[in-house]
Protein backbone atom coordinates (compact mmCIF):
# COMPACT_ATOMS: atom_id res chain seq x y z
CA UNK A 1 0.00 0.00 0.00
CA UNK A 2 0.87 3.61 -0.29
CA UNK A 3 2.90 5.23 2.06
CA UNK A 4 1.28 8.30 3.88
CA UNK A 5 1.77 11.66 2.87
CA UNK A 6 4.88 12.17 4.47
CA UNK A 7 7.62 9.23 5.24
CA UNK A 8 10.87 9.62 6.65
CA UNK A 9 13.49 6.76 6.65
CA UNK A 10 13.12 3.65 4.42
CA UNK A 11 11.93 0.76 6.68
CA UNK A 12 8.59 0.38 5.19
CA UNK A 13 7.00 -1.93 2.23
CA UNK A 14 7.79 -0.52 -0.79
CA UNK A 15 4.48 0.62 -2.92
CA UNK A 16 4.07 -1.52 -6.03
CA UNK A 17 2.07 1.00 -8.57
CA UNK A 18 0.46 -0.89 -11.70
CA UNK A 19 0.64 -0.15 -14.85
CA UNK A 20 -1.46 -2.03 -17.78
CA UNK A 21 -0.70 -1.61 -21.52
CA UNK A 22 -2.70 -4.79 -21.74
CA UNK A 23 -5.91 -6.28 -20.90
CA UNK A 24 -4.76 -9.50 -21.79
CA UNK A 25 -5.57 -12.16 -19.87
CA UNK A 26 -2.13 -13.80 -20.39
CA UNK A 27 -0.12 -10.36 -20.28
CA UNK A 28 3.12 -10.34 -19.32
CA UNK A 29 4.18 -9.09 -15.67
CA UNK A 30 7.45 -6.76 -15.91
CA UNK A 31 8.53 -5.86 -12.47
CA UNK A 32 10.84 -2.36 -12.80
CA UNK A 33 13.22 -1.44 -10.00
CA UNK A 34 15.16 1.01 -9.95
CA UNK A 35 16.97 3.44 -7.60
CA UNK A 36 18.14 0.34 -5.06
CA UNK A 37 21.24 2.67 -4.02
CA UNK A 38 22.87 -0.10 -2.22
CA UNK A 39 25.13 1.42 0.93
CA UNK A 40 26.47 0.28 4.08
CA UNK A 41 24.05 0.19 6.97
CA UNK A 42 20.58 -0.08 4.65
CA UNK A 43 21.61 -2.48 2.02
CA UNK A 44 20.26 -5.55 4.20
CA UNK A 45 16.64 -3.77 4.62
CA UNK A 46 16.76 -2.36 0.89
CA UNK A 47 17.10 -6.10 -0.21
CA UNK A 48 14.81 -7.32 1.72
CA UNK A 49 12.05 -5.40 0.75
CA UNK A 50 12.71 -5.59 -3.12
CA UNK A 51 12.57 -9.87 -2.68
CA UNK A 52 9.35 -9.21 -1.04
CA UNK A 53 8.44 -6.86 -3.86
CA UNK A 54 8.97 -9.63 -6.25
CA UNK A 55 7.22 -12.06 -4.66
CA UNK A 56 4.34 -10.29 -3.84
CA UNK A 57 3.99 -8.77 -7.68
CA UNK A 58 4.07 -12.98 -9.10
CA UNK A 59 5.66 -11.84 -11.71
CA UNK A 60 7.53 -13.09 -15.08
CA UNK A 61 10.36 -10.67 -15.54
CA UNK A 62 12.84 -8.03 -12.85
CA UNK A 63 13.83 -5.49 -14.65
CA UNK A 64 16.52 -3.42 -12.73
CA UNK A 65 16.61 0.14 -14.08
CA UNK A 66 20.12 1.38 -13.18
CA UNK A 67 21.19 3.40 -9.45
CA UNK A 68 21.76 -0.28 -8.49
CA UNK A 69 24.66 0.50 -5.74
CA UNK A 70 26.51 3.60 -4.47
CA UNK A 71 29.45 2.17 -2.83
CA UNK A 72 31.60 -0.77 -4.66
CA UNK A 73 31.89 -2.71 -1.24
CA UNK A 74 28.43 -3.48 -2.31
CA UNK A 75 28.59 -5.37 -5.15
CA UNK A 76 28.24 -9.12 -3.30
CA UNK A 77 25.14 -7.12 -2.26
CA UNK A 78 23.87 -6.84 -5.33
CA UNK A 79 25.57 -10.17 -6.53
CA UNK A 80 23.48 -12.19 -3.72
CA UNK A 81 20.04 -9.81 -4.24
CA UNK A 82 20.02 -10.98 -8.17
CA UNK A 83 20.83 -14.15 -7.20
CA UNK A 84 17.44 -13.92 -4.83
CA UNK A 85 15.58 -12.41 -7.19
CA UNK A 86 16.99 -15.11 -9.96
CA UNK A 87 14.82 -17.89 -8.22
CA UNK A 88 11.76 -16.14 -8.73
CA UNK A 89 11.98 -14.83 -12.29
CA UNK A 90 14.54 -14.00 -15.11
CA UNK A 91 16.09 -10.44 -14.23
CA UNK A 92 17.70 -8.27 -16.39
CA UNK A 93 19.77 -4.92 -15.62
CA UNK A 94 21.21 -1.63 -16.94
CA UNK A 95 23.14 0.71 -15.01
CA UNK A 96 22.75 4.13 -13.88
CA UNK A 97 24.23 7.41 -13.15
CA UNK A 98 25.16 6.15 -9.80
CA UNK A 99 26.71 2.68 -11.17
CA UNK A 100 29.30 4.65 -13.40
CA UNK A 101 32.02 5.88 -10.28
CA UNK A 102 31.57 2.29 -9.24
CA UNK A 103 32.22 1.03 -12.84
CA UNK A 104 29.37 -0.14 -14.99
CA UNK A 105 31.73 -3.39 -15.85
CA UNK A 106 32.03 -4.14 -12.64
CA UNK A 107 28.18 -3.38 -11.56
CA UNK A 108 27.31 -5.25 -14.73
CA UNK A 109 29.75 -8.12 -13.47
CA UNK A 110 28.04 -8.42 -10.13
CA UNK A 111 24.63 -8.77 -12.04
CA UNK A 112 25.72 -11.64 -14.35
CA UNK A 113 27.43 -13.20 -11.30
CA UNK A 114 24.11 -13.33 -9.66
CA UNK A 115 22.67 -15.10 -12.83
CA UNK A 116 21.05 -12.19 -14.20
CA UNK A 117 21.55 -10.38 -17.61
CA UNK A 118 23.04 -7.33 -18.15
CA UNK A 119 21.94 -5.44 -21.48
CA UNK A 120 22.31 -2.00 -20.61
CA UNK A 121 23.96 -1.88 -24.53
CA UNK A 122 22.26 -5.03 -25.41
CA UNK A 123 18.75 -6.63 -25.95
CA UNK A 124 17.55 -9.99 -24.44
CA UNK A 125 14.26 -11.59 -25.27
CA UNK A 126 11.89 -13.62 -22.90
CA UNK A 127 9.54 -15.91 -24.48
CA UNK A 128 5.80 -15.70 -22.98
CA UNK A 129 3.52 -18.23 -24.28
CA UNK A 130 3.19 -17.44 -27.99
CA UNK A 131 4.85 -14.02 -27.50
CA UNK A 132 8.71 -12.17 -27.23
CA UNK A 133 8.93 -9.64 -25.38
CA UNK A 134 12.65 -7.90 -26.37
CA UNK A 135 14.23 -5.49 -23.91
CA UNK A 136 16.81 -3.27 -24.95
CA UNK A 137 19.13 -1.27 -22.54
CA UNK A 138 19.78 2.61 -22.83
CA UNK A 139 23.23 1.84 -25.07
CA UNK A 140 21.51 -0.72 -27.19
CA UNK A 141 21.42 0.43 -30.79
CA UNK A 142 17.62 0.71 -31.64
CA UNK A 143 14.41 -1.36 -30.94
CA UNK A 144 14.75 -5.08 -31.87
CA UNK A 145 11.82 -7.31 -33.04
CA UNK A 146 9.48 -8.65 -30.62
CA UNK A 147 6.02 -8.88 -30.04
CA UNK A 148 6.35 -6.58 -27.38
CA UNK A 149 9.32 -3.75 -27.54
CA UNK A 150 10.70 -2.52 -23.97
CA UNK A 151 13.41 -0.21 -23.63
CA UNK A 152 14.56 -0.16 -19.76
CA UNK A 153 16.90 2.85 -19.06
CA UNK A 154 17.65 5.18 -16.13
CA UNK A 155 17.28 8.65 -17.03
CA UNK A 156 13.89 9.44 -18.41
CA UNK A 157 15.73 12.16 -20.66
CA UNK A 158 15.64 9.60 -23.01
CA UNK A 159 12.12 10.16 -23.83
CA UNK A 160 12.63 12.48 -25.87
CA UNK A 161 14.28 10.25 -28.71
CA UNK A 162 12.87 6.98 -27.63
CA UNK A 163 9.15 8.06 -28.30
CA UNK A 164 9.91 8.00 -32.07
CA UNK A 165 11.91 4.62 -32.34
CA UNK A 166 9.35 2.18 -32.24
CA UNK A 167 9.47 1.23 -28.25
CA UNK A 168 5.79 -0.25 -26.94
CA UNK A 169 7.14 0.90 -23.30
CA UNK A 170 9.77 3.05 -21.97
CA UNK A 171 11.10 2.56 -18.40
CA UNK A 172 12.95 5.32 -16.47
CA UNK A 173 14.03 6.68 -13.23
CA UNK A 174 16.55 8.72 -12.03
CA UNK A 175 14.36 11.62 -10.32
CA UNK A 176 12.67 10.29 -7.45
CA UNK A 177 9.59 11.80 -8.03
CA UNK A 178 11.66 14.55 -6.78
CA UNK A 179 10.57 13.24 -3.53
CA UNK A 180 8.19 16.19 -3.11
CA UNK A 181 4.82 16.39 -4.61
CA UNK A 182 2.47 19.18 -4.23
CA UNK A 183 0.15 18.27 -7.52
CA UNK A 184 -0.01 16.58 -10.88
CA UNK A 185 -0.42 18.45 -14.35
CA UNK A 186 -0.91 16.97 -17.66
CA UNK A 187 0.80 14.14 -15.96
CA UNK A 188 3.58 15.74 -14.46
CA UNK A 189 4.48 16.33 -11.17
CA UNK A 190 5.43 19.52 -9.55
CA UNK A 191 7.36 21.36 -8.58
CA UNK A 192 10.01 18.54 -10.18
CA UNK A 193 8.78 19.21 -13.42
CA UNK A 194 9.90 22.42 -13.60
CA UNK A 195 13.14 21.69 -13.15
CA UNK A 196 13.02 18.02 -14.88
CA UNK A 197 10.39 18.22 -17.85
CA UNK A 198 10.11 14.19 -17.67
CA UNK A 199 9.39 14.20 -14.58
CA UNK A 200 6.17 12.02 -15.60
CA UNK A 201 4.49 9.36 -13.64
CA UNK A 202 3.14 7.89 -16.76
CA UNK A 203 2.39 9.34 -19.96
CA UNK A 204 1.14 8.31 -23.96
CA UNK A 205 2.74 9.55 -26.81
CA UNK A 206 0.30 7.74 -29.82
CA UNK A 207 1.72 3.77 -28.84
CA UNK A 208 4.63 4.29 -26.74
CA UNK A 209 4.17 4.42 -23.00
CA UNK A 210 6.22 6.30 -20.77
CA UNK A 211 6.90 5.29 -17.37
CA UNK A 212 9.00 6.60 -14.33
CA UNK A 213 9.54 5.01 -11.28
CA UNK A 214 9.96 7.34 -8.02
CA UNK A 215 12.50 4.13 -7.32
CA UNK A 216 13.57 2.61 -3.79
CA UNK A 217 15.78 4.34 -2.13
CA UNK A 218 16.92 8.42 -1.59
CA UNK A 219 20.52 9.63 -0.48
CA UNK A 220 18.06 11.72 1.84
CA UNK A 221 14.91 9.57 2.80
CA UNK A 222 12.51 12.28 3.38
CA UNK A 223 9.42 12.49 0.73
CA UNK A 224 5.90 13.66 0.54
CA UNK A 225 2.95 12.29 -1.63
CA UNK A 226 5.68 10.57 -3.11
CA UNK A 227 6.04 6.63 -2.40
CA UNK A 228 9.09 4.83 -2.47
CA UNK A 229 8.17 2.02 -5.10
CA UNK A 230 8.26 -0.62 -7.63
CA UNK A 231 6.23 -0.60 -10.79
CA UNK A 232 4.23 -3.54 -12.63
CA UNK A 233 3.58 -3.56 -15.57
CA UNK A 234 1.42 -5.82 -17.48
CA UNK A 235 1.97 -5.72 -21.58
Amino acid sequence: MPAGPLTIGQSGALHIREERLSMRKDACRLLYVSDIHLRRTRSDNLCRQVIESVRASKIDLVLLGGDLVDEPAELHKLRDLVGALRELAPVFAVGGNHDRPVGLNRVGDAVVQGGGEWIHAATARLAHGSRVIAVSGPDAPSASAGDVRVLCAHNPRVWKTARQQGYDLVLAGHLHGCQWVAFEFRDRLFPGAVFYPYCYLSHQDRSTRLVVSRGVSDLVPIRWRCPREVVLCHV
